[in-house]
């Protein structure tokens, strides 16, 4: 103690405390960063749903529930992809949301043509508009399967196998997680986006492996019927969302949730705007966060502070502290860039998202920028249609 005693003195004779000060503030912030990316989110690449159990060789029967409303391409392009699963026993239950007659007609036809596929219609009440959580509570009950699979006409499964594996979770428990991505296409805005996507559903996931469950996606969310029924459906019904996070935080638990990694498990949503509908979207999503419990706040909150204080320190001391000051904060700097650049590669690879190398740095500096404009955004302006 000595020792470090006299060391301290002579670097605050030499440098001043402020200085030390900073150079403390950069170490501990460093350090933070590390135990998020190498302690909480490293576990994602690793992580097995069986934890090394013998499977079950029995496959249960799944209902998979969507609603549509007047979407021919759902019919031609995607939902022929679900029917087409390469799974023994299940059913697409398909919630009709007051459609067109010549909509409801086409999926008639495709009802007639796959055995496997129910369609259950919706009147529209312009007194009482029929929010998502009413039209899935009638697909819900209308299934004839204890096991769901929810997704939407937003998205499409990757692989013919996507079922059989999200079914899979069914086996540890009675909540299954899976991952959403987003559709692949040119130019810097989608790799931007699809970066967001992978780090918001890298927290959701990674703390749902810890063991504190608090977010799936709506387009590739299982859970049962009984847990559904348990407690009494949805809850927040005058919200319009919900039903991936509020929800789930009711009925999942450490031991009844199962997250599936895999690439040919992974649905992608489609993008259907740039960088303004992006941000409309994840404000209208994240809406739900006021509700969240505290200790899931802090940490989020934790992570994208500490990773904005991090950098704005070593700004600072490359501004203002002596040479051997701005070198140390400085490799820093690079030491924690090249950390979350191997980690997110390792979890990239195991969600099938690949060619986002480079734009991840990008990526990395924006985000907390962008987190704290949707925030600003949510407050002072929130989003048309959230209540009904």
């Amino acid at each position: 103690m000595s020792f470090l005693s006299r060391l301290y003195e002579s670097l605050e004779t030499a440098y001043g405390t402020p200085a030390l000060a900073l150079a403390a503030a950069a170490v501990v912030l460093f350090i933070v960063q590390l135990c998020y990316w190498m302690r909480c989110y490293a576990r994602i690449p690793s992580y097995r749903v069986d934890g090394g159990q013998e499977r079950d060789t029995q496959r249960p029967p799944v209902s998979v529930i969507v609603v549509v409303q007047d979407d021919f391409t759902y019919l031609e392009e995607t939902l022929p992809l679900i029917l087409g699963q390469q799974y023994p026993e299940f059913e697409v239950v398909v919630v009709d949301l007051a459609s067109a007659e010549e909509f409801s007609d086409a999926l008639q036809a495709l009802q007639e043509q796959h055995p496997h596929l129910s369609a259950t219609r919706i009147e529209q009440d312009t007194r009482f508009p029929i929010g998502r959580k009413l039209a899935l509570n009638v697909g819900i009950k209308a299934a004839r399967y204890e096991r769901l699979l929810i997704t939407t006409t937003a998205a499409r499964p990757t692989s013919d196998r996507w079922l059989a594996l999200m079914a899979r979770g069914f086996e540890r428990g009675d909540v299954v997680l899976g991952y959403c991505g987003m559709e692949r296409k040119p130019g810097i805005v989608n790799r931007l986006i699809r970066c967001s996507r992978v780090m918001t559903s890298v927290r959701a996931l990674s703390s749902a492996i810890r063991g504190v469950p608090y977010r799936g996606s709506i387009h590739n969310l299982g859970f049962t019927k009984t847990l559904y029924f348990g407690v009494k459906g949805f809850n927040y019904l005058n919200l319009n969302s919900g039903e991936d996070d509020l929800f789930l935080q009711t009925i999942a638990t450490p031991d009844n949730t199962a997250v599936i990694l895999n690439p040919k498990a992974t649905v992608r949503q489609w993008q259907w705007g740039g960088a303004s509908w992006w941000h409309d979207l994840r404000k209208f999503e994240s809406y739900t966060y006021k509700y969240y419990p505290l200790q899931v706040k802090n940490a989020v909150q934790w992570e994208l502070g500490s990773r904005l204080l991090f950098l704005a320190t070593v700004l600072t001391a490359l501004c203002l502290l002596p040479p051997e000051f701005k070198l140390g904060t400085l490799a820093l700097w690079l030491l924690r860039l090249g950390i979350v650049e191997f980690e997110s590669w390792r979890i990239r690879r195991r969600l099938g998202e690949g060619g986002l190398g480079w734009c991840w740095i990008v990526y990395d500096l924006w985000a907390p920028l962008c987190e704290i404009r949707l925030w600003l955004s949510r407050t002072l302006r929130p989003s048309k249609g959230l209540w009904r």
